[in-house]
């Protein structure tokens, strides 16, 4: 087997090329941060470019010629993708202050500090942080929530529309976005079952492109027995296949040999499979099989079963199932009303006669899941960019209100971070309510920050007017989730404490650099 030349880089060229692939990446981010700054252009492989103002896209896109600059980049994207997978939102904001707490971190290396050391600052700075920004926040409440969703979409009367929807829906309903041919967006409330899980493995998805399975009229096989081989699977895929079914949903633990017998199924055209796992563990796991069975008309896979005691018509079947990276929405499932409606009072009946905290919240999940209501919110434009972009930001502003639900508000425009008062790396945490300034046009951002830390907490900017006097944040609904901000701090915080610590670099010399 032929192995790959590689190359090692260190010493002075590593730490300027590190340098360069933060701040390449921190340009395209800083671009497109806060309601007043631009747009980025994004060549695609093919068709138009995208014009974007989400700041996971931006990030995302951004590939480097140069390899370590490219590595470089690509350590502080983690945290854009982690924060974009555990909220939704924050994705330009971890950016901008990974990036001022790495040139503090460097600052503090040429000082004579020990990288180590600098790591571990980090890593207790972002404690401290966290325990300052809880002490900042408020509750929310229905007339907030459309602030939030206002300030995430940068659109007033989307922000308007999402605040009610999530209210009517509840914080743990369903969203589902859709393209219509048309200029706009509206939204549908409709009977769904929904669970934060989404798919296992991105190859079996429908439209890898975009992250997402979408099938209609769909079968689902669910089961609590975990599939591991080829021996596992392939009796069960054959009789499905056999009765004709060219589409099919799992949910169930399917293990990576199993897995592949699936993919090559898809590659021959046999049949399209989507895989998601179960939202919950051990006796909660079985309960919710159950309810799904319920919903569907189908019937669990149960783990004291045999592949050949499967049989077709133990599936279950929907009108429509939607699978992203994090969630999985049935709509019409198949099942029978009144079986339902007498689980659904069996489980009323448990949670009124319940004293068990953990029980009455896992019986409030299932009754959630199972009177469910799903919000579909259909979005047109007049060009496909246009659309596009119109969709990310309406994703935005539904995970933002969503996590404002769960962790309360904190001051906006910046200020949350920049009142932190950090064991280290005090002057990172201020830079970003500099560039959003800058970004509106102010020219001396540090001057206006000055006279807003004079003032009490809740005080900041509003950039949405044309005026830089302080003003009362929560009176004028500028906002931020709460756990929006948290993950922000962490994950920079992370990621540049692994940055900091990096004393050589490998790559391959025959990288290909083309356009990914």
């Amino acid at each position: 087997m032929s192995k790959q030349s590689r190359k090692v880089v260190y010493g002075d060229e590593l730490q300027n090329k590190l340098v360069s692939g933060v701040e390449q990446l921190y340009k395209v981010a800083e671009t497109a941060y806060g309601p007043k700054s631009g747009n980025v252009a994004i060549e695609m492989p093919y068709g138009d470019p995208t014009v974007s103002h989400d700041g996971v896209t931006n990030v995302e896109k951004v590939f480097l010629k140069d390899p370590v600059e490219n590595m470089a980049a690509a350590i502080i994207k983690q945290a854009s993708k982690k924060s974009n997978k555990k909220v939704g939102d924050g994705t330009t904001g971890v950016v901008i202050l990974s990036y001022y707490l790495y040139k503090e971190a460097r600052k503090l290396e040429a000082g004579g500090y020990n990288r180590m050391e600098i790591a571990r600052k980090l890593r207790e700075t972002a404690a401290d942080a966290v325990e300052q920004i809880d002490k900042m926040k408020k509750p929310t409440d229905s007339e907030l929530l459309k602030y939030v969703a206002e300030i995430s979409a940068g659109d007033e009367a989307i922000g308007d529309m999402i605040a009610d929807v999530i209210e009517e829906i509840g914080v743990d309903g369903g969203v589902t976005i859709e393209d219509f041919a048309g200029v706009g967006i509206y939204n549908e409330i409709v009977d769904g079952f929904y669970f934060r899980k989404g798919y296992t493995n991105v190859n079996l998805t429908t439209d890898p492109s975009n992250l997402e399975s979408r099938h209609d009229n769909v079968r689902i096989f669910i089961t609590e027995k975990k599939l591991t081989t080829t021996t596992d699977i392939a009796p069960i895929l054959e009789k499905i296949v056999k009765a004709g079914i060219k589409d099919l949903v799992i949910v169930g633990d399917i293990a990576e040999e199993a897995l592949n017998v699936l993919f090559l199924n898809r590659l021959k055209g046999i049949i399209t499979t989507t895989v998601v796992d179960a939202p919950v563990f051990d006796a909660m796991r079985s309960l919710f099989m159950e309810d799904l069975a319920i919903i569907t008309d189908g019937k669990v896979f149960t783990p004291g079963s045999n592949s050949s005691d499967f049989d077709v018509d133990m599936l279950g079947a929907a009108g429509k199932v939607i699978v992203n990276e994090n969630s999985t929405t049935i709509l019409d499932g198949d099942g029978d009303s009144d079986a339902i409606n007498s689980r659904v009072s069996e489980l009323r009946d448990q949670l009124s006669t319940s004293e068990s905290e953990v029980t009455i919240e896992a019986l409030k999940n299932r009754l959630s899941r199972l009177t469910g209501k799903v919000a579909i919110i259909r979005v047109g434009g007049a060009v496909e960019s246009e659309q596009a972009e119109v969709k990310l930001r309406v994703q935005d502003a539904i995970c933002a209100v969503q996590a404002a639900i769960k962790d309360g508000i904190v001051p906006g425009g910046g200020v949350t971070l920049a009142r932190i008062k950090p064991l280290a790396f005090q002057n990172a945490f201020k830079e970003p309510f500099k560039v959003l300034l800058a970004n509106a046009g102010h020219d001396a951002p540090g001057d206006v920050l000055s006279e807003v830390l004079r003032k009490s907490e809740w005080f900041g900017v509003d950039l949405k007017s044309d005026s830089y006097e302080p003003v009362d944040l929560f009176k004028a609904g500028v906002i931020d989730p709460t756990w929006v901000i948290k993950e922000v701090v962490q994950n920079a915080c992370s990621v540049v404490a692994q940055l900091i610590t990096l004393k050589a670099s490998i790559y391959h010399t025959d990288r290909d650099s083309k356009l990914d």
